[in-house]
């Protein structure tokens, strides 16, 4: 039996999540943003300050992981190193709480009316201000969500990591999240706040979301693993360390949970939830979505942390295959 990775631990693995989460959540907002900000405004306050605090509560996880959480600064020290995606992922995941901790805050009515009173062109200089946050946050959210995946690509030695498609993967699974968090936002702030008309398209429009995203990652993750499991590397010790990782997630140690909560949970009842409250075209499918959402959370966050305890080192199983033969 292959020993499950260890080397980073759950802190890492929240991370992976938290900064998914946070940047879909922020993707999310902005559509709804452009969508139809006046009537889900509140919706959008929320969202942003989710995700901001997610971001920010990810980061000082990641940093606490560090022998010396302090050093950890040092990749906002300059630009000096900006080759290394450690580099630039740490600066763009700054830029990131900057831009969506600024949207939230011209997302908050108290803090917007306040400044209203004391200047009279502040709601003007607000649109145009949250137009180029939103942009801005769109694209710092791509990055962030991609660069949660790039983060473990870059890891040497671990099959399973070593591939764009584990990028991809992240990027999915964190629109996927945050879309779910989204949906539970909206279903418990909306609707006292808007007709039952009017909410019902956020709500539809997030529906359609869920099964699209959910189906693409569906793809993405049969084609990651498919193409762990034939080992197409030329070099036979990673080619059989990719395939071991992926076996485990299967049908070995962690299949259960990858089944139980990863394709059943965080997939099959989101992707079902939406269907029917998608034809449903009523108040009840609300409940529904939440449970449907909640699942995708639980889901999303279950996928990060095996992927990581499915991360074998190639230098590892091979020498342990050698140990075994001689």
């Amino acid at each position: 039996m292959a020993e499950l990775q260890s080397v980073w631990g759950w802190q890492p693995a929240l991370y992976l999540f938290l900064g998914g989460l946070g940047a879909g959540a922020f993707i999310t907002a902005v559509v709804l943003y452009f969508f139809d900000k006046k009537n889900n405004e509140k919706t959008i306050c929320f969202a942003t300050w989710a995700a901001t605090i997610s971001l920010i509560v990810g980061l000082l996880l990641l940093l606490s992981e560090l022998t010396n959480p302090l050093r950890g600064m040092l990749l906002w020290q300059s630009f000096s190193n900006g080759s290394s995606w450690m580099t630039f992922g740490a600066w763009a995941v700054f830029a990131a709480v900057i831009v969506f901790g600024l949207m939230a805050l011209l997302s908050t009515r108290k803090l917007v009316v306040a400044a209203t009173k004391k200047w009279k062109k502040f709601s003007k200089v607000r649109s145009q201000a949250r137009n180029v946050l939103a942009a801005l946050g769109i694209v710092l959210g791509v990055v962030v969500a991609a660069y949660t995946g790039v983060l473990l690509m870059s890891a040497p030695g671990v099959p399973l990591w070593n591939t764009l498609l584990l990028p991809c993967l992240f990027a999915v699974s964190a629109l996927d999240t945050g879309v779910a968090l989204v949906e539970i936002i909206a279903v418990t702030v909306e609707r006292k706040q808007v007709g039952p008309r009017k909410a019902s398209k956020a709500h539809r429009l997030l529906k359609r979301f869920v099964v699209v995203l959910v189906l693409v990652e569906l793809v993405v993750l049969f084609v990651f693993l498919n193409t762990m499991l034939s080992g197409s590397s030329d070099n036979a010790a990673v080619a059989a360390t990719g395939a071991l990782s992926a076996d485990l997630l299967m049908w070995g140690t962690l299949a259960p949970f990858f089944w139980g909560l990863v394709v059943a949970c965080g997939l099959v009842l989101p992707l079902v939830a939406a269907i029917v409250g998608l034809a449903a075209r009523s108040k009840s499918s609300d409940s529904l979505a939440v449970v449907g959402a909640s699942g995708a959370l639980l889901g999303g966050c279950a996928l990060r942390f095996l992927v990581l305890m499915a991360g074998l080192h190639a230098d590892v199983v091979a020498n342990a295959v050698a140990t075994l033969i001689h």
